[in-house]
C-alpha cells in the first residue's frame, strides 16, 4: 500500500527573546515543518497577514504589544480567525491570566521552562487539527463546487436504484426540462415518466448488467407533451448514475430533414442539381414525370437538352448570375420534354457550395405550368361571366328593395283602411249588428293583425340578407335571462324554463337575441298545451364550436318533415292549433347561417322537439 505523503505546515513563533525562539524551533523541528519568526507583536501580525500560517505560538509578556494585544487583533481579522494559537508564558497557572487567554482566542498555553514532551504532543495534536479541518474545508468547497456543477447543469444529472428504478437523487435540469418539482420526481420510478412503449426498454438495460449504458427514451412532461432524452450511464456500488441529455430540438430536426429528403425525392414537382458544366447530379421523381426521362437517362445529361435552343444565350446568363449568388423564385421560363415537346414551367433556383472543395451546383425546382395556364384563362373567362352574373344580381337587389318597399307601404295602406272601418263599424253600427256580424268583424280585424305580422316578418327576412353582422363578445347567459324575462312580460304562460349555464360567444348581439326569441317562443307555444309544460335551454361545447338547443315537451313533430321546418312559410301544424306566420324559423336559419353555424331540428309527434344551432368560436 502506498504510504500517504506528509503535508508541509507552517509554524509561526513571535517572542521578543530570540533564545526563546530557537529553543522551540529545535525541539518542535521536523522535516515536514517550516518556521517563520517574529520579535515584536507588530512583526508577527503582518506575518501572519502576508503569510500562510498553520499554528501561532505567542509569548504572552512582549513589550510595545503584548501576545494579547496581538490575539485579539488575528481573532478579529477574516484572514487570521481560524489560526490556532498556543500562548507561551513565563507566569504561573493563574486563572485569571488563563481565561484571558483563552477568551482572546487561545487554544492552549505552554508554560515556562518548557516540557519537551508535553510541547511536541500539544504542537503535534493542533497541526494535525488544523490539517484536518483545512482539509474537510477544501473537500467543502469542492462538494459545493460540484454540487454548483451539478444544479446548474443543463443536462439531468441524477442517481437511480437499478432494483427499483427509483430516482434517489435528481438535479435541477430534471425539473428545468420536464417540469415536475424535484421533491416529486424522488423516490419515483423512472419508468412513471417514461412512454409505454420504452418502459420495456430501460428494463431490459437493467438486466444486461453493463458498466456503461447509452439508449434513448420518449418522456412526458409535467403538461403530458413528450420530449425525448438521451442516456448515458455509469453502475457503480450497485447504483445508477445517470446523465440525461434532452435531445427534443435534435430529433425534430432529423426528422424534419428525412421528411424533406423523402417530400424532394417523391414530389410532383421537378427539383434536380446540375454543377457548374450543367451535368445534371440529381434527379427526382417529379422531373421523370414532368420531362420523361429516367434518372438513369438523366444523369448522363446536361442541362442543354432540356432548353429549347433559341433559349440558350438567355439561360446560360441566367446560370452565370446564379452561380455568383442571385436566388431566382418562380420565374416563368419553357422547357423541352423528351419528346420535343415544348412546355410553361415555374422556375426556381439556388446556389449550393460544397463546403468540402468549394465546388458550386446548382439547385433547381420547376412545376409545369403548362396545364395551369389554360386554366388562368379559364379562370379569367369565368370571372368576367361572373362579374356580368353580380351586375345582375345587384340589379336584382335593387329591385328586391323596391318591393320591400312597396310591401312596407303599398300593402299596408289598405290594411289600416281594413282595419279602421272595421273599428269604426264597431263603435258606431254595433248596436244595429247581431253577433254573427259582430263576430265577422272580429275575425276581419285578426286578420289584418295576422297580415302586418305577416309583413313585418317578411320585411325582416328579406333585410337578414343584407344585414352587417357586427359581431362583440356576448354573455349568453345573461342575454336568454333577459329574453325570458321579456317574452314573460308579453306573453302569459305558465311553462317552467330551465336554463342551464351558456358560456359566452362572439357574435352579432341584436341577431343573437331574435333567435333566441324565436326558438325559446316557439318551444312556450308548441308545449303550452300539456299540463306540465317544461322547457330546457342548454349547449354542449364541441372542438371548433358551440351548439345550443332549445328543448320542449310539446306537440313535437314527424322527422320526415324536418327538412320542411326552416323553410318560408312551411308549418308542421294547423293554424287553428297553433298561431304563427311560418317565418320565425326561416329568419333563425338566415341568422345563424351568416354566423357561419347550421341549424338543425329532432322531435317526435307529440313527444316534444329540441331545435339546435351551433356558432363558430
Amino acid at each position: 500500500m502506498k504510504k500517504t505523503e506528509k503535508k508541509t505546515v507552517t509554524i509561526l513563533i513571535i517572542d521578543d527573546k530570540r533564545a526563546n525562539i530557537f529553543v522551540l524551533e529545535k525541539l518542535l523541528e521536523k522535516k515536514e515543518r517550516t518556521f517563520l519568526t517574529a520579535t515584536s507583536g507588530k512583526e508577527g501580525l503582518t506575518i501572519a497577514l502576508n503569510k500562510e500560517i498553520d499554528l501561532i505560538i505567542l509569548d504572552v509578556q512582549m513589550p510595545g504589544m503584548d501576545g494579547f494585544e496581538v490575539a485579539q487583533i488575528l481573532k478579529s481579522n477574516k484572514q487570521t480567525k481560524d489560526i490556532p494559537i498556543i500562548f507561551a508564558s513565563a507566569e504561573k497557572k493563574e486563572h485569571a491570566s488563563m481565561v484571558k487567554g483563552f477568551d482572546e482566542g487561545a487554544i492552549d498555553y505552554l508554560f515556562k521552562p518548557l516540557d519537551p514532551e508535553i510541547t511536541k504532543a500539544k504542537v503535534a495534536v493542533l497541526l494535525q487539527i488544523q490539517l484536518q479541518r483545512k482539509e474537510l474545508l477544501e473537500k467543502n468547497i469542492s462538494l459545493e463546487k460540484a454540487a454548483l456543477l451539478i444544479n446548474n447543469s443543463a443536462d439531468i444529472i441524477g442517481v437511480i436504484d437499478p432494483m427499483t428504478l427509483k430516482f434517489e437523487e435528481i438535479n435541477q435540469a430534471f425539473s428545468s426540462i420536464l417540469g415536475y418539482p424535484i421533491e416529486e420526481a424522488k423516490g419515483t420510478a423512472v419508468t412513471f415518466f417514461l412512454h409505454s412503449e420504452d418502459r420495456a426498454l430501460i428494463q431490459n438495460m437493467v438486466k444486461q448488467e453493463k458498466e456503461k449504458l447509452s439508449f434513448e427514451t420518449r418522456v412526458y412532461c409535467k403538461d403530458r407533451t413528450i420530449k425525448w432524452l438521451h442516456w448515458h450511464v455509469i453502475v457503480r456500488t450497485g447504483k445508477w448514475f445517470i446523465n440525461a441529455r434532452d435531445i427534443t430540438e435534435i430529433k425534430q430536426v432529423e426528422k424534419i430533414t428525412n421528411y424533406l429528403a423523402t417530400t424532394v425525392k417523391q414530389s410532383n414537382d421537378a427539383v434536380y442539381i446540375h454543377n457548374s458544366e450543367g451535368k445534371i447530379i440529381s434527379w427526382n421523381e417529379g422531373a421523370e414525370r414532368i420531362y420523361g426521362y429516367k434518372e438513369s437517362e438523366a444523369l448522363k445529361m446536361k442541362i442543354w437538352n432540356i432548353i429549347p435552343e433559341y433559349m440558350l444565350p438567355e439561360t446560360q446568363q441566367i446560370f452565370n448570375q446564379i452561380i455568383e449568388g442571385k436566388k431566382v423564385e418562380f420565374q416563368e421560363t419553357k422547357r423541352v420534354t423528351k419528346h420535343g415537346k415544348i412546355i410553361d414551367v415555374l422556375f426556381s433556383a439556388s446556389v449550393i457550395i460544397d463546403s468540402s472543395d468549394q465546388q458550386k451546383s446548382i439547385t433547381i425546382t420547376e412545376k409545369d405550368v403548362t396545364q395551369q395556364k389554360l386554366a388562368d384563362e379559364k379562370i379569367l373567362q369565368l370571372n368576367a361571366h361572373l362579374q356580368r352574373n353580380v351586375t345582375q344580381l345587384e340589379s336584382i337587389n335593387k329591385e328586391l328593395e323596391s318591393f320591400s318597399y312597396s310591401v312596407s307601404h303599398d300593402l299596408r295602406a289598405p290594411l289600416r283602411a281594413l282595419s279602421g272601418h272595421s273599428v269604426i263599424l264597431l263603435e258606431d253600427y254595433g248596436d244595429k249588428f247581431d253577433d254573427e256580424a259582430k263576430r265577422l268583424l272580429e275575425s276581419i280585424q285578426g286578420s289584418v293583425h295576422k297580415m302586418n305580422n305577416l309583413i313585418d316578418n317578411l320585411l325582416r327576412l328579406s333585410k337578414l340578407g343584407r344585414q352587417e353582422i357586427i359581431k362583440s363578445e356576448i354573455d349568453v347567459s345573461k342575454l336568454v335571462v333577459n329574453v325570458v324575462n321579456e317574452i314573460k312580460g308579453s306573453i302569459p304562460h305558465n311553462a317552467n324554463i330551465n336554463l342551464n349555464p351558456l358560456p359566452p360567444i362572439c357574435a352579432d348581439h341584436s341577431l343573437l337575441t331574435q333567435v333566441w326569441i324565436n326558438l325559446i317562443s316557439n318551444a312556450i307555444k308548441y308545449s303550452s298545451k300539456k299540463e306540465n309544460s317544461q322547457v330546457e335551454v342548454g349547449c354542449d361545447k364541441m372542438e371548433s364550436e358551440i351548439v345550443y338547443y332549445v328543448k320542449d315537451n310539446g306537440a313535437g313533430f314527424d322527422m320526415k318533415y324536418a327538412d320542411k321546418l326552416f323553410g318560408v312559410f312551411q308549418r308542421l301544424h294547423k293554424a287553428t292549433e297553433f298561431e304563427g306566420t311560418g317565418v320565425g324559423l326561416a329568419i333563425v336559419q338566415r341568422i345563424v347561417t351568416k354566423h357561419g353555424g347550421r341549424v338543425w331540428a329532432e322531435g317526435k309527434v307529440d313527444g316534444g322537439a329540441t331545435f339546435y344551432f351551433s356558432l363558430p368560436f
